[in-house]
């Protein structure tokens, strides 16, 4: 009899947490998903722009806060005279306060920034600042050693060494982004990758005259002639300076060549690996890493449910014709150029050409490259 009270208690015990669950599960209550802005996710700069559109009306309301944060309206005209900090916000290295301020602004060093700051013109952080999100008239430049939390926006955006933005960083016109650099997302109608002693900015040549003319397709390769399309099942090797008009699609491993010229897409379940110089007229998808060797362009998206390394001098999209970087992992070469969105799930970085990449680059047709110091 005592046994079977202390299976009972027992078992009482552990049920009651399960009531609610189960409760739930037998009729359930919250079957609405939760709500995604579609806005925000498909407008990189939705948040800033929608701060910029909260913001302006608590000016014309005259309102004292903006989500909890109070404002402070300064008139700095077109010199930076400094910011008019209060004795407890210097003993502690931070100020909580919403700046709304006109003119340009150089940050003071050694103080964090823990609500927005934004101008009507130009705006300058102090090296290894802290800043919870930044609004730019103008230009925005972020000094090196500098953590953004949220967001960042300007006309143009310039990141400078070892900077960590974990927010997003978007901008009306261009983005620069040096070495050392953790971001996550980053989208303008130009992102440039720069290092010391310049970039390349790639451009594809009109007429790649080395290239043959790709007319048999390796063994266990299917070809659709009524979709131009390649079908492969297993491994698929593209050898180098090789053209062809038509999509691959393969359910392994994809490796093309060096110099090779593809019009059309490449789809692989497995890694992709696309060869030095070589040029891609649509889409790069994968399953596995991509990895594209320097001096590539690719007109259309490049997206990964893995990783994605661009070597130096690369270059995704182009003007007019935006683009979008995608996976979870993205390590980006200096010189490459993005026409439109960078986005890392997990972590991306900037890194310098290595020693072997900048000697390719050089062995390519120079008239590929235009040099910019």
């Amino acid at each position: 009899m005592m046994l079977a009270l202390l299976v009972l208690l027992t078992v009482s015990v552990m049920a009651v947490p399960l009531l609610p669950a189960l409760r739930e599960w037998k009729n359930p209550r919250d079957v609405v998903p939760l709500q995604i802005d579609e806005a925000d996710a498909l407008d990189p700069p939705y948040l800033a722009h929608r701060f910029a559109a909260q913001l302006a009306e608590a000016v014309r309301t005259g309102a004292s806060y903006l989500g909890g944060s109070s404002i402070t309206h300064l008139d700095l005209g077109t010199e930076s005279a400094g910011l008019p900090l209060r004795p407890a916000e210097i003993q502690a290295g931070h100020s909580d306060r919403l700046w709304y301020i006109k003119g340009g602004v150089q940050l003071p060093k050694k103080m964090h920034f823990y609500a927005e700051v934004t101008t009507s013109g130009w705006l300058r952080t102090a090296a290894d600042g802290v800043y919870r999100a930044l609004w730019a008239g103008t230009t925005a430049t972020l000094e090196p050693g500098t953590s953004v939390l949220r967001w960042a926006h300007g006309q143009e955006v310039h990141i400078g060494n070892a900077c960590c933005v974990t927010g997003r960083v978007t901008a009306q016109q261009s983005i620069t982004v040096a070495s050392g650099v953790d971001f996550m997302m980053l989208h303008a109608p130009q992102v440039l990758f720069v290092g010391h002693g310049g970039q390349f900015a790639g451009r594809p040549l009109v007429d790649m005259a080395g290239c043959v003319a790709l007319t048999d397709w390796p063994a266990g390769v299917v070809w659709d002639a009524m979709v131009h399309r390649a079908f492969a099942r297993l491994t698929l090797h593209v050898d180098a300076n090789r053209s062809w008009r038509a999509d691959i699609v393969c359910l392994a491993d994809l490796v093309l060549g060096a110099n090779c010229q593809a019009t059309g897409s490449l789809k692989a379940r497995g890694a992709l690996h696309i060869g030095l110089g070589s040029q891609v007229s649509g889409s790069v998808m994968a399953g596995g890493a991509i990895h594209l060797d320097a001096g590539c362009v690719v007109r259309g998206s490049v997206v990964s449910e893995t990783a994605i390394v661009l070597g130096a001098g690369c270059t995704i999209g182009g003007p007019g014709q935006p683009a979008t970087v995608s996976a979870p992992q993205i390590q980006i070469a200096a010189g490459t150029t993005v026409y439109g969105t960078v986005w890392a799930d997990e972590k991306g970085e900037t890194v310098l050409p290595t020693g072997a990449e900048l000697d390719a680059l050089s062995r390519l047709d120079q008239s590929q490259y235009e040099v910019v110091v």
